[in-house]
């Protein structure tokens, strides 16, 4: 998991990171059953630290759903894989991970939307110094994408 590697480098700066999942406890363990993180996670099916902290859910719309299956399509690329359909791409990956839907997993899907992720660092006392939202800034074309170690760090470091 990419953020493992960077919980690392930020404990190396005196930063614990802590995950939060859009999801069941029990189907959150199954998965990191086989992809242990290496930071504490917790579950939170009804999103309440999301909100709490702002993020906001999309609708799924036929932009929304192309964006997905173009980020999908980009990684499979990246991972060396067979070339699918760009419509195909996204379940391809889940086949990859050995991921099968689940009828929760499709009705969470349906209460949740699409919820987008964040990033924060927060100081010892509770406030929040530094902020990163997924598509915030570039829309669309920000979907999946985290901030860098490097400015994650650089974060970290100026707080």
């Amino acid at each position: 998991m990419l953020l493992s590697a960077t919980a690392e480098k930020l404990e190396r700066e005196g930063v614990q990171t802590l995950a939060v999942v859009a999801a069941d406890a029990r189907r959150a363990r199954m998965f990191f059953r086989y992809r242990r993180p290496r930071m504490p996670v917790g579950a939170d099916p009804d999103l309440t630290t999301h909100r709490a902290y702002g993020l906001p859910n999309a609708a799924i719309t036929p932009e929304l759903l192309e964006a997905v299956q173009s980020k999908a399509t980009q990684l499979l690329g990246e991972l060396k894989q067979p070339e699918v359909p760009t419509a195909e791409a996204y379940d391809t990956l889940g086949r990859l991970d050995g991921y099968q839907v689940t009828e929760g997993d499709a009705a969470e899907a349906q209460r949740h939307q699409v919820q987008l992720l964040g990033q924060f660092l927060i100081d010892r006392d509770g406030v929040v110094r530094w902020a990163n939202v997924e598509c915030a800034r570039d829309q669309l074309a920000g979907l999946a994408q985290m901030p860098s170690d490097e400015e994650l760090l650089a974060a970290a470091r100026a707080v």
